[in-house]
C-alpha cells in the first residue's frame, strides 16, 4: 500500500479572492439535508448556523444517541473528585463513563435495584440520581432534582423560568466536581436556559447537594444564545467548571459576548457573571470568530488544566490557575498543500474534533481533524474544509506552542473573486477556486489517534472523486445577490449540491506520523470503520474493515453492506485477523466532545459499540453482536 496526499479534481483559477461573510450572522438552522446524527457548519457559502434551535435540557447536540441528552450520567471515583479523561498520548478506550452497578437487591421481588448514577460520597457505590426539570410546586421554574440514598429528595431551585435554550447549548449537563464546602458529599454543576418566552440565555450553577443549595452561578448575557460548557482539574483533581461564548461571538449582531465565566470558590464573583464565577477577557475585534467549543489541556504544567478556546484561524488558551492568556496562535492549515489557493479561502475555519494529547516526546499537542465521523454519507458538506494539522508546543513552555504541519484536503463549495452582479449569467468567470465538492471528503474514527509499529499515528478514510455531479455554481453565486440568503435561494443550492452524494470515485484510507504528518501506509478501496484493543485474545489493535469495489458512489449506496475484515496494521501492512461470520456495518456511538476531547463545530466522536465480554464483542447495525471465541479461535454471533 503506497500513501499519498488525496488528488484534487478542482483547478485554482485566481490567487487573490477571499470568501465574503454575509452583511448579518445568519442564525437559522438548516437541518433538513444534514445528517440526523450530525450538524455540521457549512463554510464560505454563509455558514449555517446552530442545527438544533428550541434546545432543551435534555438536548444538547440534538441527537438521541448522544449520551448527554438523556438523563445525566456520572462517573465513580474513590478519590476527591470524578477523574477526567486521559490527557496522555496513549489510545483510550471507546469509553469515556462508567459506573458501578449495585448489588443490592430488592427486598420483596429479589431483583436488583436500579443503580443510581452519581457516587457522591466517593465509596465507590453509586448513590445519588441527579437530574434537571420543572420544579414540583412551580412548574414554570427549573430545578435540580435530587433522589439520594445519603439525603433527602430534594428540588434545589436554580431557575423562575423554564430551562428552555434558544440555540445549542454546548456541554453536559450535570457533572460531578468533587468537595468544595467542607461536607461528605461532592459538589456538582447544572448547566440550564433561562427562558423568559423570549429569550433563553445560558446558565451554570455550582450545587452544594447536602444543603440543598445554589453556591455559585453564572448568567449568560440576555442576547446570547450559544454556549459552551466544561471543567478543568485542579491539582488536586476537583473539577472547576465554566460558561464561555460559542459559535458566533465576535460577529454577533445582537452584541458580543467577549469574555468567560470561571468558578472561582468563595469568589465574590464579577457583575457580567455572577456569585462564585470570574470573568476572563476572550477573543473580540475585527475578523475574531468564535467556533463552537474547545478542549481542556494543562498547557503550562501547572497542575491545572488550561481552557483552549477555538475560533477560527486561531487557538486562544487561558490558564485555570492565573484566569489569564498563555498562548494565542493563529495558523493557516491549506498554506503549505496550497500555496497558491488564494489567502485564507477556507477563513480559517477550525471544524472537526481537536484532541489534547502529550506526546511520546513529551510534548504537548492538539490534534485537529477536519472531517466528519464514519458513517456520515449524508452530509455531502463533509466538514465543509477537509484537513488534519497538529499545534505542538514544548512542555510547560506554552509560548512555544505553533503550527507544527497541516495537510489539507478540499474545500466543500466554490471560493468567488467579486461576487460582481456582472456574472450572474456566468459565475465561472468569477471563480478564484473551484469546489472540490465530496472529493477530499474525510471520514474519522474517534479522534483518528492510533498506533502502528510503536508509533503514535493518524488513521482517516478519504474519498478521490473522479468528477462531481453538480457543482451548482448558479444556485450558489445567486445567494450573494439582493435579497441575499433568502429560504428559497438556500433551499435551491443545498437541494442542488446534495446531488453530489452520488459522485463516482474511491474510497481510501492514509495513515500518517502524528508527530511529523508524513506519510506512513495507505490504501484505495478499503473504508476503516473503527479500532480497539479490546476485541482479540491479546492487547493488537484491531481494525474492522470493508473492502469495496474499485468504484463506488460517494455514499456508498450502490454497495450492500458487506463482511468486515478483522485485521491489524503491522509494519505497514493490513494483516488478515479473521473476518465476522455475518455481513453489516458497525452500530456507532456518538459521543459528545468533552474535556480533552474538544470540537470546533457541532459534531461527535464516533466509537463502536461495544458489548461486555472477555474480549468483548461489537455490536452491528442490525443488533448482531460478534465476538472472538477462544474455544473455536473464530469470530462468532454472540
Amino acid at each position: 500500500m503506497s500513501a499519498s496526499r488525496p488528488p484534487r479534481t478542482s483547478a485554482i483559477l485566481a490567487e487573490s479572492a477571499r470568501c465574503p461573510r454575509p452583511a448579518t450572522l445568519r442564525y437559522t438552522a438548516i437541518v433538513r439535508r444534514l445528517s440526523p446524527s450530525l450538524a455540521l457548519l457549512l463554510a464560505c457559502t454563509g455558514d449555517p448556523q446552530d442545527p438544533t434551535p428550541g434546545t432543551t435540557a435534555a438536548d444538547t447536540t440534538g441527537h438521541s444517541a448522544d449520551p448527554t441528552t438523556g438523563p445525566s450520567v456520572g462517573t465513580t471515583s474513590n478519590t476527591t473528585a470524578p477523574p477526567t479523561a486521559s490527557e496522555t498520548g496513549a489510545p483510550e478506550s471507546t469509553a469515556d463513563i462508567s459506573s458501578t452497578t449495585s448489588t443490592t437487591t430488592d427486598a420483596t421481588t429479589g431483583d436488583p435495584l436500579p443503580t443510581r448514577t452519581h457516587d457522591l460520597d466517593r465509596d465507590g457505590v453509586p448513590d445519588t440520581d441527579l437530574s434537571l426539570g420543572p420544579c414540583t410546586a412551580e412548574p414554570a421554574h427549573t430545578c435540580l432534582l435530587v433522589a439520594s440514598d445519603l439525603v433527602a429528595a430534594a428540588e434545589v431551585l436554580l431557575s423562575p423560568t423554564l430551562d428552555q435554550c434558544d440555540a445549542t447549548y454546548l456541554g453536559k449537563r450535570i457533572t460531578q466536581l468533587g468537595e468544595f464546602t467542607g461536607d461528605p458529599l461532592d459538589e456538582v454543576s447544572a448547566g440550564y436556559c433561562r427562558f423568559d418566552g423570549l429569550e433563553g440565555p445560558p446558565s451554570l450553577a455550582v450545587v452544594d447537594v447536602a444543603a440543598a443549595a445554589v453556591i455559585a452561578r453564572a448568567d449568560a448575557p440576555l442576547v446570547q444564545d450559544y454556549a459552551w460548557s466544561d471543567a478543568v482539574h485542579d491539582p488536586d483533581g476537583r473539577l472547576h467548571p465554566f460558561l464561555a461564548p460559542s459559535y458566533g461571538d465576535g460577529e454577533n449582531p445582537l452584541g458580543n459576548w467577549g469574555y468567560l465565566c470561571s468558578f472561582v470558590p468563595g469568589d465574590p464573583g464579577s457583575p457580567g457573571c455572577g456569585p462564585g464565577f470570574v470573568a476572563v477577557p476572550t477573543p473580540t475585534g475585527p475578523g475574531v470568530f468564535r467556533e463552537a467549543g474547545g478542549t481542556v489541556q494543562d498547557l503550562d504544567g501547572d497542575g491545572w488544566a488550561d481552557i483552549n478556546l477555538i475560533y477560527h484561524r486561531r487557538i486562544h488558551t487561558i490558564s485555570s490557575a492565573t484566569l489569564g492568556p498563555i498562548a494565542d496562535v493563529e495558523y493557516d492549515v491549506a498554506a503549505t498543500t496550497e500555496p497558491n489557493a488564494p489567502k485564507w479561502f477556507h477563513s480559517g475555519r477550525n471544524y472537526g474534533t481537536h484532541r489534547a494529547v502529550t506526546g511520546d516526546d513529551a510534548n504537548e499537542r492538539l490534534v485537529i481533524v477536519g472531517g466528519t465521523p464514519v458513517g456520515s454519507f449524508t452530509d455531502d458538506l463533509c466538514n465543509v474544509s477537509r484537513f488534519l494539522a497538529v499545534l505542538e508546543s514544548a512542555p510547560s513552555l506554552p509560548a512555544t506552542r505553533k503550527l507544527a504541519w497541516a495537510t489539507y484536503f478540499g474545500f466543500s463549495s466554490t471560493i468567488f473573486s467579486t461576487y460582481d452582479p456582472q456574472y450572474v449569467d456566468d459565475p465561472m468567470s468569477d471563480v478564484a477556486r473551484l469546489a472540490d465538492a465530496v472529493d477530499g471528503c474525510i471520514h474519522r474514527f474517534s479522534d483518528s489517534r492510533t498506533v502502528m509499529d510503536g508509533q503514535q499515528a493518524l488513521l482517516v478514510n478519504y474519498f478521490a472523486m473522479d468528477a462531481p455531479v453538480d457543482l451548482c455554481l448558479d444556485e450558489q453565486f445567486a445567494l450573494y445577490q439582493p435579497p441575499t440568503w433568502t429560504d428559497e435561494k438556500a433551499d435551491a443550492w443545498y437541494g442542488c449540491f446534495a446531488q453530489n452524494r452520488k459522485s463516482p470515485g474511491t474510497w481510501g484510507m492514509q495513515v500518517v506520523d502524528e508527530r511529523t504528518g508524513a506519510p506512513l501506509t495507505g490504501g484505495q478501496t478499503i473504508y476503516v470503520w473503527g479500532w480497539s484493543s479490546e476485541l482479540g485474545p491479546d492487547d493488537e489493535i484491531l481494525y474492522l474493515v470493508e473492502y469495496l469495489p474499485p468504484k463506488t458512489l460517494w455514499d456508498l449506496s450502490d454497495v450492500p453492506p458487506g463482511t468486515l475484515q478483522v485485521q491489524a496494521l503491522v509494519a505497514g501492512l493490513l494483516q488478515p485477523r479473521g473476518s465476522f461470520p455475518a455481513a453489516g456495518r458497525p452500530k456507532l456511538d456518538l459521543q459528545e466532545p468533552r474535556g480533552p476531547r474538544g470540537a470546533g463545530s457541532y459534531t461527535a466522536f464516533a466509537e463502536l459499540t461495544l458489548h461486555p465480554g472477555d474480549p468483548a464483542g461489537v455490536e452491528l447495525e442490525d443488533g448482531t453482536i460478534i465476538g472472538w471465541d477462544a474455544d473455536t479461535q473464530t469470530w462468532v454471533v454472540r
